[in-house]
């Protein structure tokens, strides 16, 4: 069964880990670098005991929600339920959804318009829906041969080195994590919901 290799794999990333950041709590793998990095996790504390300056934008993203009537697309809907189910895999189309394509798709369904990908209005509209699950766990799974197949796609394409400096995504944020590169703090993969989901 599919998830089967998912389980083993997910078991061995989170033990090598506990290996080479020993002093890191599982749970705290969530914050990223603050999770390795005491000094940039005091200013960023120190930044959210004020007015965060993202809170501005995430709640002008929970307007555009409403006001671009995403509350009526099945799939965003609830906005914490569809956080915490993105990404997964659609049956369907053979594809992987991520809330970003949902926002997308909702926004296009009912504007009549197309939505921009990196900023702006699917930024703050992402952040906001982020917002209302914040403490909950992504819940992704890999439960049929179309969603395995993805995955494996996204762990070749993770582990993969491409580019000018011929690197992968894995040779940063799992091997290196925790290191410098130049001014740089690497965060660690586990946890992040941008990487290879485990």
């Amino acid at each position: 069964m599919a998830s089967a290799d998912v389980a083993s794999d997910q078991k061995a990333f989170i033990k090598y880990f506990k290996t080479i950041l020993p002093n890191v709590e599982f749970s705290d793998y969530t914050n990223g670098v603050y999770a390795v990095d005491q000094g940039s996790r005091g200013q960023f504390e120190e930044i959210l005991d004020g007015i965060p300056p993202y809170e501005e934008a995430v709640e002008r993203g929970g307007k555009e929600y409403l006001k671009f009537g995403l509350n009526k697309c099945s799939s965003l809907k609830d906005p914490a339920a569809a956080r915490v189910k993105h990404p997964y895999f659609d049956e369907a189309t053979q594809q992987v959804v991520t809330l970003e394509n949902a926002i997308k798709r909702c926004y296009q369904q009912q504007t009549g318009k197309k939505l921009g990908s990196k900023k702006g209005k699917i930024a703050r509209i992402s952040a906001w829906i982020s917002d209302q699950a914040a403490g909950q766990k992504i819940n992704v799974k890999v439960e049929s041969d179309g969603a395995n197949a993805a995955y494996e796609k996204g762990k070749a394409f993770f582990y993969a080195k491409r580019g000018q400096f011929n690197m992968s995504c894995a040779d940063c944020h799992v091997y290196n994590a925790g290191k410098k590169v130049r001014a740089d703090i690497l965060s660690p993969a586990l946890g992040h919901t941008t990487h290879l989901p485990m």
